[in-house]
């Protein structure tokens, strides 16, 4: 991409809306994010917390302890802590960066561990980063922040910790060995969406290769993937399926057994019936009058 003075924009708005981001596992302190367009030599120095900074154009050179390294456009560049650095340019460079580190009160043991390893990493110099999906997203959220809206609010602290996160993954050599060629099991996305699709559809009949037709695989294909992914066959899937979707039916609404049984997939009423109680111990009726009493 090209500068655009949005980027900096950007950065006005992240540094009041996304300083201290906190998720499940991960708590981050953001000293600055921030843009720059023409930048020019500064003097050495370090920082106590890492600085990700990416060339949007420009040329330059990068000191790290007596070591030179290019600078041009889509170079993704990491100062770690406490390490001598300082970026060189005589006609100045389009640059956005990132101060960071790792608040470790509100960050589990695995998250500390990785900030301790990046402290360490020797991958702190990407020459070609334009095309990583990271770098993607973080001149997107720059960009993004611009049309801030209070909705927005919701998701920017989400999407700040998916970059600052991301950039970890890039660097971290720790944790690239262990996330390196990660394996997706085929099979078990497989069954994924067979259950969002045969739960979006218990009112229809749910035929095997009906639904093995939707996912672009053969009937006996979805059968042997159901019984080694969930250790029961597909019609059993299904079937406990309809009764779960019945029981909240049966519990959560003023519908009658009639439509009930036609919402779940069931040809008659007393077929439902029948099912429901080998599967629940009691009739549908009976099921209902029950839950009322005990929640009454």
């Amino acid at each position: 991409m090209k500068w655009t003075d949005q980027l900096l924009n950007g950065t006005i708005v992240l540094n009041q809306k996304a300083a201290a981001l906190t998720g499940k596992q991960v708590g981050i302190t953001v000293h600055y994010w921030g843009a720059q367009a023409g930048h020019l030599n500064n003097k050495p120095h370090k920082h106590s917390f890492f600085e990700v900074c990416y060339i949007v154009d420009g040329s330059g050179s990068y000191l790290e302890n007596e070591n030179e390294y290019a600078l041009k456009r889509g170079v993704l560049f990491m100062s770690r802590p406490h390490v001598m650095h300082q970026i060189r340019s005589d006609r100045g460079l389009d640059i956005i960066f990132v101060g960071f580190e790792l608040n470790g009160q509100t960050s589990d043991e695995a998250s500390r561990n990785l900030f301790n390893a990046l402290s360490e990493t020797e991958t702190f110099y990407v020459p070609e980063a334009q095309d990583l999906p990271i770098v993607r997203l973080w001149t997107s959220l720059l960009l993004t922040a611009n049309e801030y809206q209070p909705l927005f609010a919701d998701s920017i602290e989400s999407l700040c910790t998916s970059v600052i996160t991301g950039l970890e993954r890039v660097f971290n050599d720790q944790s690239r060995s262990v996330r390196e060629n990660p394996k997706v099991s085929i099979a078990a996305m497989l069954v994924y969406q067979a259950k969002l699709y045969i739960r979006d559809n218990l009112s229809q009949p749910l035929k095997l290769d009906d639904v093995a037709g939707h996912l672009l695989i053969s009937g006996r294909h979805l059968s042997r993937v159901f019984l080694s992914e969930l250790g029961q066959s597909f019609s059993s899937y299904v079937r406990k399926e309809r009764i779960r979707k019945a029981g909240i039916l049966l519990t959560n609404t003023d519908l009658s057994i009639k439509e009930i049984s036609e919402q779940t997939g069931f040809d008659t009423v007393h077929y439902f019936t029948s099912v429901f109680a080998k599967e629940m111990g009691m009739p549908p009726a009976r099921f209902k009058k029950k839950f009322k009493q005990l929640h009454s």
